[in-house]
């Protein structure tokens, strides 16, 4: 019974960790996407031909790719942001680093006690 508890447990906190990698990922993304949009940042693609970097879909595929790889903290070097876009590439790229370590310290560090079970007593009223 208590082995199938802590499995519980584990699978809750990896799909909970996997969801908040994914909400962070989607979210720089799309802040990117916007950036790009309103002009006030790019992302450059070293590799790729201006006509390939100016279609629409290649801004959104690029947004989230590079979101994903600077989050992950891989950096592959392909991608470069310009603009304001570098600016929030800093701020994901700080939140990549410290997130690991909170995660660490949080679950492994200082885990949290077993909650205690209460039980109801039952309440009698005193007799007249």
């Amino acid at each position: 019974m208590k082995h199938t508890i802590i499995r519980q447990k584990t699978w809750h906190n990896f799909l909970t960790l996997f969801l908040l990698y994914m909400n962070l990922v989607l979210s720089f993304g799309l802040i990117y996407c916007a950036l790009e949009w309103t002009g006030l940042g790019f992302i450059l693609d070293h590799y790729a031909s201006i006509t390939h970097q100016n279609q629409w879909y290649d801004r959104i595929t690029r947004s989230f790719y590079f979101s994903a790889i600077t989050l992950l903290s891989v950096g592959y070097g392909d991608l470069s942001p310009f603009g304001l876009a570098r600016a929030v590439a800093i701020l994901e790229a700080m939140i990549g680093y410290v997130l690991p370590a909170a995660l660490v310290i949080k679950y492994v560090a200082f885990p949290h006690p077993p909650r205690r079970q209460f039980r109801l007593l039952s309440f009698r009223r005193p007799k007249k």
